[in-house]
């Protein structure tokens, strides 16, 4: 964060501790890679007391994307409430994690619906032509990742990474390409607890009935979907 908020000419470099040259520099000038180590051994008060006045004190609201909101630490937690009260702070986050409730409280939660599958062929289409990928088939390959992806756009985005490392993408490689995001589940709850209830109801007939053949089939049954 505080990369892109220098970057940005948003945070001053003295308040990052940096030597008196960079202080002098017009933002885009300045090479993270130069100054990285020095900001990573920043303490995280250090970083919050340089952060949180340079978003105050800039005219207008400052809005800040954050890819990934699920784990954060306590110290982190604290850091976004402070962040909170000075920028509009827009957020994503594959589950809502108890430790976190109080950045939810803040936060209006906006469901995000799954791109559609032209939505996704276009994306793929068009980044198989910006990165100049060589690809066997590639309507294979388009279609492959609007299935695996299921509309994710983080799945979409992990496989087209992926890919794009191989010199060639091959029909076989395409059929090996996987993602977590297109796995179906199917509940099977429901169904459970039918064949449970069925058991216990066979039981209680089998001993009504003194009916020995039920009440051990019933028993055999239970023990089957208990192991399941």
């Amino acid at each position: 964060m505080a990369r892109k908020l220098l970057a940005v000419g948003l945070l001053d470099p003295a308040a990052l501790e940096l030597p008196e040259e960079y202080r002098y520099l017009p933002p885009e000038r300045i090479e993270w890679s130069r100054i990285r180590r020095q900001v990573n051994r920043l303490s995280m008060r250090d970083l919050t007391a340089a952060i949180i006045p340079a978003l105050h004190d800039h005219q207008g609201k400052v809005i800040i994307a954050v890819d990934d909101m699920t784990r954060l630490t306590p110290t982190l937690i604290a850091f976004w409430l402070a962040v909170f009260e000075v920028a509009q702070v827009i957020g994503c986050a594959s589950q809502k994690k108890a430790n976190v409730f109080k950045l939810w409280w803040k936060m209006t939660e906006i469901e995000i619906p799954p791109l559609t599958p032209e939505a996704t062929c276009d994306i793929v289409q068009a980044y198989i032509v910006r990165q100049g990928m060589l690809i066997e088939s590639p309507g294979l390959f388009v279609g492959h990742v609007v299935k695996q992806s299921g509309g994710n756009p983080q799945a979409i985005a992990d496989m087209l990474d992926d890919s794009a490392k191989e010199r060639l993408v091959d029909k076989r490689k395409i059929r090996e390409m996987r993602h977590a995001a297109g796995v179906g589940y199917v509940d099977f709850i429901p169904v459970m607890i039918i064949a449970l209830a069925s058991v216990v109801g066979a039981r209680y007939l089998a001993i009504g009935t003194v009916d020995t053949e039920l009440y051990i089939f019933a028993g055999m049954l239970a023990a089957v979907v208990i192991s399941i």
